[in-house]
C-alpha cells in the first residue's frame, strides 16, 4: 500500500515521483534517462528514513540533509547533482482535434 509519494530532484527541478520502495527509485530514474548505478552521494530528506529505499541504499550510498538546509527544503524527496544532465522541457499541450460531429 502506498501512503507517500517520494519526489526526485536532479540539479534542483523536480522530475520523477515514486513510492519509497527500491524498485519504484529504480523505475522511476530509468523514467527519466538516469542509471542507478551512476548515482553518486544523493542527498535525501528525513522523510524518507525508515523508507525501503533508504534502508537499502540511501543510509548506505547517501547523505541525510541537515535540519535548516535551505537547499534541501522538501524533506520526502530525494537530491541528485548530475553534471552535464540536461532536463528536456515538458511538451506543450495540444488539445485533441475535434470534428464539427463532435462539438
Amino acid at each position: 500500500m502506498i501512503t507517500q509519494l517520494h519526489p526526485i530532484y536532479v540539479n534542483h527541478i523536480k522530475r520523477a515521483i515514486f513510492d519509497g520502495s527500491l524498485n519504484g527509485f529504480k523505475r522511476a530514474l530509468l523514467s527519466i534517462d538516469i542509471q542507478f548505478e551512476n548515482l553518486v552521494k544523493p542527498v535525501y530528506g528525513e522523510g524518507l528514513v525508515g523508507s525501503e529505499v533508504e534502508e537499502l541504499f540511501l543510509s548506505f550510498k547517501g547523505q541525510l540533509a541537515t535540519k535548516g538546509d535551505i537547499e534541501y527544503l522538501d524533506s520526502l524527496g530525494i537530491y541528485l547533482r548530475i553534471l552535464g544532465y540536461v532536463c528536456p522541457p515538458d511538451s506543450p499541450f495540444v488539445p485533441p482535434h475535434f470534428s464539427e460531429d463532435e462539438l
